[in-house]
């Protein structure tokens, strides 16, 4: 009997036996045939498609969805429309007429190549198929010992909410978000459930304010692992203020992250993919060569151990941090390779919306692809209105497209939410940078201090000032941190800072600043 072709590795593709195309053009379609002809049976429950492709609908919905898909894969299945059959409970495939190339070892092609449904559990259920895939021939690897997804509980149950926990679960949720955003595989949850880590907030309001605590609990352990609290004159204005609500939240997450990796648990996925991304982190955010160098080998190791878009695209943007220092040559082969780290990333992992930030970052200041950039970074802030790599992309997107009050915006929203965390210096260098754009002197000079006392072996900052203390007529300033530059970039000279188009001050080159200080530091050393 001829066979349906289902080609899965690769581009998705559906063809009969005469070699016609009978693909449909939606991606949940695809997506749901592809997981029927994955299946050892052909066969799949409803419920389990609809919470694996609308996980994000109610219950209803996602049984109407289904409904049309299943509608709408029939059209394009034309005259073999009846290999497709559904009940009640199941949907299948007729085993005795589709054909699949899963059992193809020699090919080198991905499982689902290029196929991105944004939803987590299908993200998710891809991740493991390709791992399966990935298993050498005759292996039996365990289902538990793939990846599983870690789960953070925000706030009470749904079943046990009321009216008057809406406050507290808007910084559960928000705090939520930013923690998960730096785990790879993770998930956040109000419902019963083991959960790897617990969010509590508790407000207590009186007629001069509100007092606002939350608590980062270890339930395998029964114990804290941080907590913080803030007083707000007026609650209302502060949940509803991005800046103020942000900041707070971030903080909470991000002394939360670095704690993580401490927890004393064995084997714990929580803690190991903490561990990865904070010490990479930390490592380039000392913008120290040796440690920006260190991180790519930590991020290796962690992409080696479970492969995850969030690594791939954190090495991108690490490699070029490490380029905008000149730690890295900006070569043909250095941006090959960071694109391709940018592709594969949002392959593995296409509705994570951390790596869509970092990718937007990379996308926007690397290669200045800022219809790109400002296309990831809105995915990541749908998500995450205070997500700070995707606010800078956006940022230095809209300023490419001379939306200048919105970049401007935007910088200040990411430099306020990160004071005090160790993205501070990162953020302050780039509403620097922006505000040098914007000929804002003054304020372009306090976020590049900042910077610099922020991170010692930073060079960016320490270079804006040079140029913008000389354009001041500060000279005696500018040559302090000439010298200052100097014990941390040994091989500094200043003709070729100011006249060398290949070093790296391109914004107070482009801004005209450079200009007003070539007239008083030209010939000094």
């Amino acid at each position: 009997m001829a066979l349906v072709r289902f080609t899965l590795r690769g581009d998705c593709r559906i063809t009969s036996p005469t070699g016609s195309v009978l693909t449909p053009r939606g991606k949940k379609a695809m997506g749901l045939l592809a997981m029927l002809a994955a299946s050892d049976n052909h066969t799949r429950k409803r419920r389990w498609l609809e919470e694996k492709l609308w996980s994000d609908r109610a219950s209803e919905q996602a049984r109407g969805s289904l409904r049309t898909t299943l509608v709408d894969i029939r059209k394009s299945l034309g005259n073999f429309a009846d290999i497709l059959g559904s009940d009640r409970s199941s949907v299948w495939l007729d085993s005795t007429r589709i054909e699949t190339d899963l059992e193809d070892s020699d090919s080198s092609r991905e499982f689902l190549e290029g196929l991105v449904i944004p939803d987590p559990e299908f993200t998710d259920w891809l991740m493991r198929q390709r791992m399966t895939l990935r298993r050498p021939s005759g292996t039996n690897r365990p289902e538990a010992h793939l990846p599983a997804r870690v789960t953070i509980q925000c706030g009470e149950p749904w079943n046990l909410s009321t009216a008057a926990s809406v406050k507290p679960q808007i910084v559960n949720d928000q705090v939520g978000k930013i923690i998960t955003d730096f785990i790879a595989i993770s998930r956040r949850t109000i419902t019963e459930t083991t959960a790897d880590l617990v969010i509590r907030t508790s407000i207590e309001e009186e007629d001069r304010g509100a007092t606002i605590l939350v608590q980062v609990i270890d339930p395998i352990r029964d114990e804290i692992v941080h907590t913080d609290h803030c007083f707000a004159d007026d609650l209302s204005s502060f949940l509803r203020s991005q800046e103020l609500l942000g900041r707070f939240c971030w903080n909470v997450a991000d002394l939360t992250l670095e704690k993580l990796p401490g927890l004393q648990r064995t084997q714990s996925p929580l803690v190991t993919r903490s561990a990865h991304v904070q010490k990479a982190l930390r490592k380039v955010l000392t913008f120290d060569a040796a440690e920006m160098r260190s991180s790519l080998e930590v991020l290796d190791l962690a992409n080696d151990e479970m492969d995850a878009g969030l690594y791939l695209a954190l090495k991108a943007w690490a490699m070029t941090s490490m380029i905008m220092e000149g730690f890295l040559v900006e070569d043909a082969a250095s941006l090959e390779e960071i694109s391709a780290l940018l592709a594969r990333a949002e392959e593995l992992s296409p509705g994570d919306p951390m790596m869509a930030a970092v990718s937007a970052n990379v996308q926007a200041i690397l290669f200045e692809r800022h219809d790109n950039a400002i296309g990831l970074a809105r995915r990541a802030l749908r998500e995450n209105p205070n997500n700070l790599f995707a606010l800078q992309a956006m940022s230095v997107g809209r300023a490419a497209r001379g939306e200048l009050e919105q970049a401007y915006a935007l910088s200040q929203q990411s430099k306020s939410i990160s004071a005090l965390s160790k993205f501070e210096a990162m953020c302050n260098l780039h509403h620097a940078l922006l505000c040098i754009s914007l000929q804002r002197t003054e304020e372009a000079v306090a976020s590049s201090k900042l910077a610099a006392e922020r991170s010692p072996a930073y060079r960016a900052p320490r270079r804006q000032l040079i140029g913008l203390h000389a354009a001041q007529d500060k000279t005696g300033e500018s040559l302090k941190l000439v010298n200052e530059l100097k014990t941390i970039e040994t091989d500094f000279n200043i003709e070729r800072y100011l006249f060398d188009h290949s070093y790296p001050s391109n914004t107070l080159r482009k801004s005209g600043y450079l200009d007003r200080a070539r007239q008083t530091l030209s010939g000094r050393k």
